[in-house]
């Protein structure tokens, strides 16, 4: 777990943010983040899911229910209460399930160009087109149970808004870890969450290239909301951190 605490500050913690990563990426990708909104007093957990960043050595493991634990263990030993938690991506698919395990710890759910499935669905048929798909479980196939894009992929499809030698772009090339497969064709049970009737919102990036704005506003829809824009590519963690953080503030 990677865990950003701001340390030696007088200032009162504010909110307590919990930041969950999506594919391929780690907690490490929240940092200049976490800095942002440490500054403002704030507190921030941001755990590696099982199989990615610093626990990428547990592929075998990962399963939206366990990534799903590994986000509420992290929360339950910080002591995090009224938290503003924030999937990113395939985030979207496991926030719901924390938010099912530790409701009495969660204030408000984000969901950062984040898919939101239907009760019953997986994420690879939600998310991808059929010839997509197709690619995927090639990839998966051949990957031992993992994919991964090559790198001007994981360029063009979610940091395209950066110049590819740009260092925020390179730092990440080079720590992004293969994707387990599994937590992409499980299918997510979501009738509790949906009943739970927690406030939400969306945040839409209209320059992505992974959740394009259109499939965006009808994830939006499904949790019932109006999106929140910004003009920035998938990763506006890496590339719009200052912006980002006043969405999360005015929260």
């Amino acid at each position: 777990m990677v865990t950003f605490e701001k340390s030696n500050s007088a200032e009162p913690r504010l909110t307590t943010f919990v930041l969950v990563h999506g594919m391929s990426h780690g907690g490490w990708a929240w940092a200049t983040l976490a800095a942002r909104l440490e500054r403002g007093g704030h507190r921030v957990i941001a755990p590696d899911l099982p199989g990615h960043g610093r626990r990428a050595h547990e592929r075998s493991r990962a399963t939206v229910d366990r990534y799903a634990a590994a986000v509420a263990d992290a929360m339950t030993l910080a002591g995090a209460h009224a938290a503003i938690l924030v999937g990113h991506s395939m985030g979207g698919v496991v926030v719901p399930k924390v938010a099912e395990r530790v409701p009495a710890r969660i204030r408000h759910v984000v969901f950062l160009a984040a898919v939101v499935l239907p009760s019953g669905a997986s994420l690879l048929e939600t998310q991808m087109a059929p010839p997509a798909r197709a690619m995927l479980r090639g990839l998966a196939r051949s990957g031992g149970g993992v994919v991964q894009y090559p790198a001007s992929l994981e360029w063009a499809r979610w940091m395209s808004d950066m110049p590819p030698g740009d260092p925020r772009v390179v730092e990440s090339l080079a720590r992004l870890t293969p994707q387990p497969f599994t937590p992409w064709t499980e299918r997510v049970d979501a009738r509790r969450f949906f009943a739970m009737r927690m406030p939400c919102t969306y945040i839409r990036c209209l320059r992505d290239q992974a959740v394009p704005p259109l499939r965006a506003a009808e994830y939006a829809a499904r949790l019932g909301v109006t999106p929140i824009d910004m003009d920035c590519a998938h990763n506006p963690m890496l590339s719009a951190p200052d912006a980002l953080a006043k969405i999360l503030e005015s929260l």
